[in-house]
């Protein structure tokens, strides 16, 4: 029935190029507006890095869900998947948010303050406000603490929703691009229209993307040149118009044929060369931290190419020193089964057992 990657381990190397263009991408922005309100349209471009972490996020999140439906041809979710999928995904995102997060509420009471938060208000029940609400993923769109927080919040409420998309896509492709259509005219056409919206549909571009990369379609070889046209359409729209609006369908659609160019050919062993997937693999971290030291280093004189160098050298330190340990697995699982643990002794004996959730090519 398939599959092109047979054989192949479930983290896949190109992801991880990807995952360092995002980032580069998103980095790069950072510094060239750090600290000035005088750059070029253009520069709006790097914060697309953004549409393409939230299609490698619908990405990865289905390919396991999908491997499984395409090698045993079903599909089976039910409320212990679900519970653990959850689970999973908090135990890996949450714990170096959360210390990312104070360690920047500590140095809030520093002259390092609130670099990223200008004419916000920046009074202690604010911080207070602003970090207790991002302790449960429910971040503002301009977080005090550091902007790119807000993209979190996002992320999670997309979990909530993750397998309930990919069950949607399995059982009906017609109901799926209905819900992704019906979230673009919420967006732009009415009044009702918010960034959850207007993103989403950027989030199912990537579970499409895991399809067809399982499926090996033909018309994978081909997708650089979609990517290729749209991406360049998309800068010349960008340099007409200085917005990052994140719910933009073009650079949607140009990161969804980017990520299936992504898999094949000599762009593929370009994303996977070992110093790009590095950064990749660092991308969680080099996002969480990047910004607001940035913003402070341009302040501070320091030239806008090596703020950039310094906000990814400190994104590979946050790696090493905090992302890494609390993402080892027996952290996680140690973890896991302490809040499986609290669940059975509020709900009973039919709590989340971990072995039920697929593997995650994260």
């Amino acid at each position: 029935m398939m599959t092109a990657l047979r054989g192949e381990k479930p983290h896949l190397a190109f992801v991880d190029g990807l995952r360092a263009i995002a980032v580069l991408s998103v980095l790069a922005y950072h510094s060239a507006v750090a600290n000035d309100a005088s750059f070029s349209s253009l520069v709006f471009c790097g914060s697309r890095g953004v549409a393409l972490f939230f299609v490698i996020s619908g990405f990865c999140l289905a390919f396991p869900f999908l491997h499984t439906w395409r090698t045993a041809s079903a599909f089976h979710l039910d409320k212990r998947v679900y519970g653990m999928f959850l689970l999973r995904r908090f135990s890996r995102i949450a714990p170096p948010f959360y210390a990312v997060l104070t360690l920047f509420a500590l140095l809030a009471f520093t002259p390092f303050g609130f670099p990223n938060a200008s004419g916000q208000d920046t009074s202690i029940m604010s911080a207070v406000h602003d970090y207790f609400f991002s302790l449960l993923f429910l971040t503002s769109r301009f977080p005090l603490f550091n902007a790119s927080f807000w993209t979190l919040g996002i992320e999670a409420r997309w979990y909530l929703l993750c397998p309930l998309l990919i069950a949607l896509y399995v059982r009906s492709r017609a109901a799926f691009v209905s819900v992704g259509t019906l979230m673009y005219v919420l967006y732009f056409f009415t009044p009702f229209g918010i960034v959850d919206e207007g993103t989403l549909p950027c989030f199912m571009l990537g579970i499409v993307a895991a399809d067809a990369v399982l499926l090996g379609r033909p018309w994978r070889r081909f997708a650089w040149i979609a990517a290729s046209v749209l991406l360049g359409t998309a800068v010349w729209e960008q340099s007409r118009s200085a917005t990052s609006d994140a719910g933009d369908p073009l650079w949607h659609v140009a990161c969804f044929f980017l990520v299936v160019a992504g898999s094949t050919g000599m762009l593929r062993r370009l994303l996977e060369w070992r110093p790009l997937a590095a950064i990749g693999v660092a991308s969680y971290s080099i996002y969480l931290v990047h910004g607001p030291f940035i913003e402070v280093f341009v302040k501070n004189g320091l030239p806008r190419p090596a703020a950039a160098l310094a906000g990814l050298a400190l994104g590979f330190a946050a790696y090493r020193l905090i992302e890494k340990p609390l993402s080892d697995r027996s952290f996680r699982s140690s973890l896991e089964r302490t809040i499986v643990g609290i669940m059975q002794l509020r709900s009973g004996p039919a709590a989340l057992e971990p072995e039920v959730a697929p593997t995650q090519p994260v």
